[in-house]
C-alpha cells in the first residue's frame, strides 16, 4: 500500500509541479550560469566543483546525502534535504517529496548539471525516463560523468578478471544489470556530453576521451624532496597500499608478493591503510617509498595523489583495452609502472632495489599529475565542454588530448622514462632478480 501511494504521488503530483517549474524557467529571460555536480557523494565532485570555482565560475555540489565514514558534511555545499521547505514536518513526507524538491531546485537554478548514468533526483523514481525531458524543456544542459557502478554492465565487461573483481566487491550490481543498461542507453541518447574514462565496456558513445578524469589541488600535495636510498638490503623500503575494496584492488596479491620478498631477505614494510582521513594519507605518502594502487584495472584517485606526492606508483595500465587511450589520449605519457597479480613481485623487487629509479619515476609522476590531473586540467576539460554546449563554439572535444592534434600544454614535457607501454624492461627486472638479498626468513606483514 505504501509503495502504491509513493508511486501514485510520483506519477501524478511530481509531473505537474515539475512541468510548471520548467515552464517558468523556460519563459524567464534570466541568464543562468550555475554549474551543479551530483548527486552521488563522491569526493571527485567536490574537486571538480572547486577547480571551476577557482576559475571564477559559479558552481555547486548538490548531493542526495553523504558517506559519514569517509566524508564530512561540509565536503558538499547542499544536500537534497536542505531544499525541502521547513513547513513540511513529517520525516516520511520529507523523504517522499525529496526527489521532487531537489529536481525543482535544479530546474530553477542550474545552467549545467553533471550527472552519472544513474541520473539525478528522479533517478530512483518511476519518472526517471522523463528527467532529461524536464531538463531540456527548461534549457538545462546535461554532462554525464560516469564513476563506475553506474556504468559497468557486467555481462559486457570484456576482461573476465575485471568482471570477477567487480562481482567480488560489488555483487549487487550484477543483479541490476538490466536496470544499469537501461539508464546507460537512456543517457547515452539524451546527454549533451558523455565523458569516457577507463570504464568503456558497454559504452556506445563518448565525446571526451581521457584515461582518467579525476583532478586534485596539486598545491595541497607536497612532492617528495628527500628520497630514501634504501634498497631493501642496506635499509628498509616502505610500500603503501590504500584499498577501499580489497578484491577490486587485488590486495591479496600484494600481500603475497610482500611476504615472498621478505622471505627472500628484503627489508620491506607494507603499510595497508583503510578508511583513514585523507590528511593522514597525505602525511604517510611523504614517509613511504612506493605506492601500489591496484592490479586489475587502471589507476584512480589514490594513484594520482601518489604521483602528486612524488611517489613511484604501481597500477595495471597496460591491458589491451587501454590502447585507445595511448593512441588518442595521454596514457602514453603516464609514468606509472604497470603490474598484474602475476608480475607485482618482480616489479616491486625492481623498485625496491633501485632507489634511483624510484626517484626518477616519482619526479615524473609529479609532472604528470600537474599536467593532466590538476585543477588547471579540469578547467580546460570542462571549460571546453561549456564553450561547445553553452556558447556553441566549434570545439573538437573528442580530440582534446589527441597526441597529434591537441595543443594542450605542449610545453610541459614528461621526462623520458625506462618504460614501454608502462612496463619496465626485461633487463631491469632481470637485474633486480640477480640482486636478491641473502635469503633469511622474515615474518609476514
Amino acid at each position: 500500500m505504501k509503495l502504491f501511494i509513493k508511486h501514485l504521488i510520483q506519477l501524478v503530483v511530481f509531473p505537474i509541479i515539475l512541468f510548471f517549474k520548467a515552464l517558468k524557467r523556460k519563459l524567464s529571460k534570466k541568464n543562468y550560469s550555475l554549474l551543479v555536480w551530483g548527486p552521488k557523494p563522491l569526493i571527485s565532485n567536490k574537486y571538480w566543483s572547486n577547480s571551476l570555482r577557482k576559475a571564477g565560475r559559479e558552481t555547486l555540489t548538490f548531493m542526495e546525502g553523504y558517506y559519514a565514514t569517509i566524508n564530512r558534511r561540509d565536503d558538499y555545499d547542499l544536500l537534497y534535504e536542505d531544499v525541502i521547505p521547513k513547513w513540511i514536518g513529517p520525516r516520511v513526507l520529507k523523504r517522499l517529496l525529496q526527489p521532487c524538491f531537489a529536481m525543482c531546485f535544479l530546474l530553477e537554478q542550474a545552467a549545467v548539471v553533471h550527472l552519472p548514468f544513474s541520473g539525478g533526483p528522479l533517478g530512483d523514481t518511476v519518472l526517471w525516463r522523463l528527467e532529461s525531458w524536464f531538463f531540456k524543456f527548461a534549457g538545462v544542459k546535461i554532462v554525464v560523468v560516469p564513476y563506475g557502478a553506474d556504468a559497468y554492465i557486467y555481462s559486457k565487461v570484456m576482461d573476465t578478471s575485471i568482471r570477477h573483481v567487480l562481482i567480488t566487491s560489488y555483487p549487487n550490481a550484477a543483479r541490476q544489470s538490466e536496470a544499469i543498461q537501461s539508464r546507460v542507453d537512456y543517457w547515452t541518447r539524451e546527454a549533451d556530453v558523455v565523458i569516457c574514462a577507463l570504464m568503456m565496456d558497454g559504452m556506445a558513445r563518448w565525446d571526451v576521451l581521457t584515461p582518467n578524469l579525476f583532478c586534485i589541488d596539486c598545491s595541497e600535495w607536497t612532492p617528495k624532496t628527500n628520497y630514501s636510498k634504501n634498497d631493501g638490503i642496506n635499509g628498509q623500503v616502505r610500500v603503501l597500499h590504500t584499498p577501499n575494496h580489497r578484491g577490486f584492488k587485488g590486495t591479496e596479491f600484494i600481500l603475497q608478493a610482500i611476504t615472498e620478498l621478505r622471505q627472500e631477505g628484503f627489508d620491506v614494510e607494507l603499510l595497508l591503510i583503510e578508511k583513514m582521513p585523507n590528511t593522514r594519507v597525505r602525511e604517510l605518502m611523504q614517509d613511504c617509498d612506493i605506492l601500489v594502487e591496484q592490479l586489475i584495472v587502471g589507476y584512480a584517485l589514490s594513484g594520482i595523489e601518489g604521483m602528486a606526492s612524488g611517489l613511484p606508483v604501481i597500477s595495471n595500465v597496460s591491458a589491451d583495452q587501454y590502447k585507445v587511450f595511448r593512441r588518442f589520449s595521454f596514457l602514453d605519457e603516464c609514468p606509472i609502472v604497470s603490474a598484474t597479480p602475476e608480475s607485482i613481485k618482480d616489479n616491486l623487487r625492481a623498485l625496491i632495489t633501485r632507489p634511483d629509479l624510484r626517484r626518477e619515476l616519482g619526479i615524473a609522476g609529479r609532472t604528470y599529475a600537474e599536467k593532466y590531473h590538476s585543477y588547471q586540467t579540469s578547467q580546460y576539460i570542462f571549460g571546453s565542454i561549456y564553450s561547445k554546449i553553452i556558447n556553441r563554439e566549434d570545439v573538437d572535444l573528442i580530440n582534446l588530448f589527441h597526441p597529434l592534434k591537441s595543443k594542450y600544454l605542449k610545453d610541459v614535457i614528461i621526462p623520458k622514462l625506462p618504460l614501454r607501454f608502462n612496463n619496465l624492461s626485461a633487463e631491469i627486472l632481470a637485474l633486480a632478480r640477480s640482486r636478491s638479498a641473502p635469503t633469511t626468513h622474515r615474518e609476514s606483514p
